[in-house]
């Protein structure tokens, strides 16, 4: 029977791999063709045209970070894959981590609207990881002069911390896959805000993040009307 399973799983893994070559390769096809875009214009244009410059010099910085997330996140996940990604959790207080993250974040569409103490065991860093891909999906996937808030209050035993968005929302047959590797709902959900460009991952890598920190996700989402996503997190 051992003879007879072996392929199949070989046969699972290279349709795996092959599929995640064919992802990377999608991902990376868009930002090299306007990186090279407007390099060729620069090329022959020089730097006569200081609107077309600044144009181009912003869509490269652009395209070269949204392919530098993506190999960080690639990195990350792999190293997760392979039991490299060690944590070190000690006693965090989660309302000041909290605070303290959305003031770095320094988006004026970011709203803390409840902020209750509490303490948890969790790596800060990875920590704050999570917290930046809850925030960059909710503020991509909402329009530009909406907030998304955040809200963070307690019950014995558990934290609860909201993102809350007034976006395009997700389809209800959506709701568990958004947190798959490349996965998105291009029918429905198209970008609108501020947010950098998705690579697929993000949500994956805050996922990881979360599982390891025991912490249940819940997402609530209504087409057209925006996204809520609930996080249940074990206190100390």
């Amino acid at each position: 029977m051992q003879l007879g399973i072996k392929p199949v799983k070989a046969s699972e893994s290279f349709l795996q791999q092959q599929r995640l070559v064919n992802d990377v390769s999608h991902e990376l096809r868009t930002p090299l063709t306007i990186i090279r875009g407007y390099v060729d214009l620069l090329e022959s244009c020089g730097t006569s045209d200081p609107d077309l410059f600044k144009e181009a010099v912003t869509s490269i910085k652009k395209s070269a970070q949204n392919m530098q997330s993506l190999v960080e996140s690639l990195l990350f996940l792999a190293r997760a894959d392979q039991g490299h990604q060690p944590l070190m959790k000690v006693p965090v207080d989660l309302d000041e981590l909290l605070k303290k993250f959305v003031e770095s974040y320094r988006s004026p569409r970011v709203q803390l609207s409840k902020l209750a103490p509490c303490k948890i065991l969790a790596d800060a860093e990875f920590f704050k990881k999570m917290l930046a891909a809850f925030l960059d999906n909710a503020l991509r996937y909402s329009p530009p002069d909406t907030a998304v808030k955040v809200e963070l209050t307690t019950s014995p035993g558990t934290a609860t911390l909201k993102f809350i968005d007034k976006g395009v929302g997700i389809p209800k047959e959506d709701c568990e896959k958004i947190f798959d590797r490349f996965y998105r709902t291009d029918k429905a959900r198209t970008k609108l805000g501020d947010g950098e460009s998705s690579v697929g991952l993000g949500l994956t890598v805050a996922k990881w993040i979360a599982d390891r920190h025991d912490i249940d996700i819940k997402v609530k989402s209504k087409l057209g009307e925006g996204s809520t996503f609930t996080l249940i997190i074990p206190t100390i």
